[in-house]
């Protein structure tokens, strides 16, 4: 797969010129062309709907792999639209019919003429209310669709992308044999299209994830990814039929926890970062969720989702950081999660954008509203900055800026959460001398002793996880050497 081309001369001989792309395709066709020829395997192709299947003949299937639309983030059947008209007219024959030029069907028919042999003008005309997708101006075309368990559901709805999928799944697994696989490939960033997911895949047709892994699927320089966080990979799933008993819910999420920071770990060692490294722990946890048939603490699936999975995934990836169980509070994860995953670029501080702050949120089982009153972050043109020593040459500039910003006094003895605590402390180790510092340390923990150790503990992943030219980094070991502490953790990371 080649994600870029060069606007050169077409025919100069490059690999992404015009003629080596094209000399790219004809080398894969030659490949699939030869590799069927002389095999004593068939192959048929046909153009069905997932949700019925009716154009196969009873069939019971080894593998079955599918691309399951994404929920809202592509308009399949008008965006392939300008395509279509054009496949059409290259696919089909010309024929003189009473004196007018009419197309006629040569391949494909079913994909470009009704059963009547008349030209589809469009895709969305004819295949957008089939559909399994979310696209909320469909409904304004096709009406309400009446016929799912009696209810009007708007065409093009969250509700009925949800129907559709879960229809499809049905469909696909009355058809794969009871030891074959299913295999989809998914990717969202919001927990309502993983409930979506898990609704169709394991709790309507009573599938389990045996296994998932992350596989790149955008290219990072698309046009669209441009000045945003964006998800450029999919999570590959595999599904097999067989889940069985049931498990208390926290129970499960420790053993998520335990589990999925070793591919948390692995993951980073492969350089995924941002919301590609959590949606990709995001699948190791969905894979330990659903091997049960019920668990057991949670009212419906959607709490499943935003009250275990997603933190459970968050979890993971703060121990992966660390090597060890550290017990640090939802604040204080958000803080250090949002520290490791979201790249400042060349920002004085990080922004999250929508997306990333509602993923750590629910990860982190923290309200954006709470974490803007405790001055965690502040909103700026839309996205959300987080209050962090600025990037500087001097620290000590930075870290008294940031106090300024926080409204934060360094010789008050009582503070608002751990962070503040860290920044604090920060300072101090600037200003004061290794005995002073041990002292005034000593102090505060007679009244914070528990916030003052959160913070010490933060200071040691932070030391531990960021890059060295991070200014963060630089202060919270100038805090860590005098207080005599060394690295409790075990770097297990990339």
């Amino acid at each position: 797969m080649q994600w870029n081309w060069c606007e050169i001369q077409p025919l100069i001989d490059l690999p992404l010129s015009y003629r080596g792309t094209l000399e790219n395709a004809v080398e894969g066709l030659s490949y699939l062309v030869n590799t069927v020829s002389g095999s004593s395997s068939s192959i048929r192709v046909l153009l069905d709907d997932v949700s019925e299947l009716s154009k196969l003949d009873g069939e019971k299937f080894d593998v079955i792999v599918t691309d399951p639309p994404y929920r809202d983030d592509v308009a399949y059947s008008e965006l392939s639209d300008f395509y279509y008209v054009w496949l059409k007219r290259v696919l089909s024959d010309v024929a003189d019919v009473g004196g007018v030029l009419v197309r006629k069907p040569r391949f494909l028919p079913e994909a470009f003429f009704n059963e009547f042999g008349n030209e589809i003008d469009t895709q969305w005309k004819r295949f957008a209310v089939r559909e399994i997708s979310e696209v909320e101006g469909r409904s304004k075309l096709f009406g309400n669709n009446k016929d799912i368990n009696g209810e009007e559901v708007p065409v093009g709805s969250f509700d009925y992308f949800r129907y559709l999928l879960s229809e499809s799944f049905k469909a696909m697994v009355a058809r794969l044999k009871d030891d074959g696989v299913l295999v989809t490939y998914y990717a969202h960033t919001s927990p309502d299209a993983w409930e979506a997911l898990l609704e169709a895949g394991w709790q309507r047709t009573g599938l389990r994830i045996s296994a998932a892994h992350a596989l790149a699927t955008e290219s990072p320089q698309r046009v669209t990814a441009r000045g945003a966080t964006t998800l450029d990979m999919s999570i590959l799933v595999a599904w097999r039929k067989g889940t069985s008993g049931e498990a208390l819910a926290d129970e499960v999420y420790a053993k998520a926890v335990e589990f999925c920071s070793k591919e948390a770990s692995r993951y980073r060692s492969q350089g995924y970062d941002s919301v590609n490294l959590f949606v990709a722990v995001l699948g190791c946890a969905l894979s330990q969720f659903t091997q049960y048939k019920r668990i057991i603490g949670v009212k419906n699936l959607g709490e499943l989702v935003e009250k275990h999975i997603y933190p459970a995934t968050a979890a993971a990836i703060a121990k992966s950081l660390t090597g060890a169980e550290t017990k640090l509070s939802p604040v204080s994860q958000f803080y250090l999660l949002a520290k490791v995953l979201i790249d400042r670029g060349r920002r004085q501080r990080r922004r999250l954008d929508g997306t990333s702050a509602i993923i750590l949120s629910i990860g982190t089982r923290t309200a954006i509203d709470q974490l803007k009153t405790l001055r965690v972050f502040e909103r700026v043109d839309g996205d959300l900055t987080l209050l962090e020593p600025a990037h500087s040459r001097n620290a000590r500039n930075s870290i008294e800026e940031l106090l300024r910003e926080k409204d934060l006094n360094p010789q008050a003895t009582t503070f608002r959460t751990a962070v503040d605590v860290l920044h604090v402390l920060e300072y101090l180790a600037l200003v004061l001398k290794s005995d002073e510092l041990k002292r005034r340390v000593d102090e505060l923990k007679t009244r914070n002793g528990a916030m003052i150790d959160e913070a010490i503990d933060l200071a040691k992943i932070l030391v531990t996880a960021l890059p060295n030219e991070e200014v963060e980094r630089n202060l919270a070991q100038k805090l860590l050497d005098p207080l005599g502490v060394g690295g409790l953790f075990e770097f297990t990371g990339g």
